[in-house]
C-alpha cells in the first residue's frame, strides 16, 4: 500500500499548494476567507456524499458503474462550481477565486479519493479471480 500512501500525500500537498499560491496572490482578506469557507464547506459534503456512493458502486459487479460514479459525481461538482462561483461573483458576499480553488481542492481530493478506491478494488478483484482459477 506504499505507493496509494504517496499518492494520497501527493494530492493533498497540490490542493494546498493551490490553495496557499491563491491566497498568496490574491492576499487573505474577510472575503477571501469567506470565499473559502464557503468552497470548503461545500466540497467536503460532496467529498463525504461520494465517498459512500462510491462504495455503493463498488458493491456491483461491473467496472463501468464505478467509472461512471465517478465522472458523473465530477460532473455534478463542475456544474456546483460554475453555478458558485458566478453566484459569489455577482452577489459580492465572497471571494468567488476563492470559493474555486477551495472547492477544486476538494474536488480533486476526492476524485483522487475515489480512483485509488477504484484501484484497490479492481486488484482485488483481479486477485480473487485469479486466485479462483487456479
Amino acid at each position: 500500500m506504499t505507493w496509494q500512501l504517496y499518492a494520497v500525500v501527493a494530492l493533498v500537498v497540490l490542493a494546498l499548494a493551490a490553495v496557499g499560491g491563491v491566497v498568496a496572490v490574491l492576499g487573505l482578506d474577510g472575503h477571501m476567507v469567506a470565499g473559502l469557507a464557503a468552497g470548503i464547506g461545500l466540497a467536503l459534503p460532496l467529498m463525504i456524499f461520494g465517498h459512500f456512493n462510491m462504495k455503493r458502486a463498488m458493491r456491483s459487479d461491473s467496472q463501468s458503474a464505478m467509472m461512471g460514479h465517478i465522472y458523473g459525481g465530477f460532473g455534478l461538482r463542475l456544474v456546483l462550481l460554475v453555478v458558485g462561483f458566478f453566484a459569489l461573483a455577482f452577489s459580492g458576499l465572497a471571494s468567488p477565486a476563492g470559493f474555486a480553488v477551495a472547492f477544486m481542492a476538494g474536488v480533486v481530493l476526492s476524485l483522487g479519493w475515489q480512483m485509488l478506491a477504484f484501484v484497490k478494488e479492481t486488484l482485488r478483484r483481479q486477485q480473487e479471480s485469479a486466485a479462483a482459477a487456479q
